[in-house]
């Protein structure tokens, strides 16, 4: 029996790092349950058009509990290039539904993570491109979420800002430097991580964004720019 044990053991310890080393980069970030898809367009900040396989019809995606300015009002066109950035056409998205699948219009309703594991409702939330809204009865993450508007709200992100869009105020640009690995980087470069938080930027994940060589991991724990 003590024999057996030990085998045992021995199996399941050696065994265990390839587990490890199998699992995905944004297995802790997004929840169980979701549905894999690919995104096909970028209607505007808080609505996408999605194919669930590569025959199939796309269908159009309403982001739960998030509502970005329309087009024609204040920051719609960077709330609009924003969800752009975090869910690439072509790239894969995971949606997860709540009580309700559908809105009055026939759209889907889903809350999306990006291939790196950023929950995007949550993001564009938080970083001041669009407001937290309840669609009854689709309420699993609406207490988070208006946490996240408060401090957008006191930080004076974006719609929060008094400002109508980012050209009312110099807007930072790349400073990538030749040895830098930027060519997947998505977003400006800030002399900070702090800096790069006030303006609506991170977190980085090391091994999947590109930024995240641009600031230094104090704690080592692979992430960096975490508001």
């Amino acid at each position: 029996m003590k024999r057996l044990s030990t085998c045992l053991l021995t199996i399941c310890l050696s065994a265990a790092p390839a587990a490890v080393l199998a699992a995905p980069a944004d297995a802790a970030a997004v929840p169980k349950g979701t549905k894999k898809a690919t995104i096909v367009k970028i209607v505007d900040g808080d609505t996408i058009d999605v194919r669930f396989t590569r025959t199939s019809r796309p269908v159009r995606v309403r982001l739960l509990e998030v509502n970005t300015p329309e087009r024609g009002q204040c920051w719609y066109k960077e709330a609009t290039a924003r969800t752009a950035a975090l869910l690439p056409v072509g790239k894969t998205v995971r949606l997860l539904a709540d009580k309700d699948p559908k809105d009055r219009y026939g759209r889907s309703l889903f809350y999306a993570w990006n291939a790196g594991g950023t929950f995007v409702n949550r993001s564009l939330v938080r970083y001041g491109y669009g407001k937290a809204v309840l669609y009854k009865p689709n309420d699993k993450y609406i207490q988070v979420m208006r946490a996240d508007e408060a401090k957008a709200k006191r930080e004076r992100l974006r719609i929060w800002s008094g400002r109508c869009g980012a050209s009312s105020a110099p807007a930072p640009t790349p400073r990538p430097t030749p040895s830098e690995d930027s060519g997947n980087a998505l977003d400006p470069r800030y002399r900070t991580c702090a800096e790069a938080n006030r303006n609506g930027y991170g977190p980085y994940r090391r091994g999947v964004d590109a930024e995240y060589a641009w600031y230094q991991d104090r704690d080592g724990d692979g992430l960096v720019c975490e508001p």
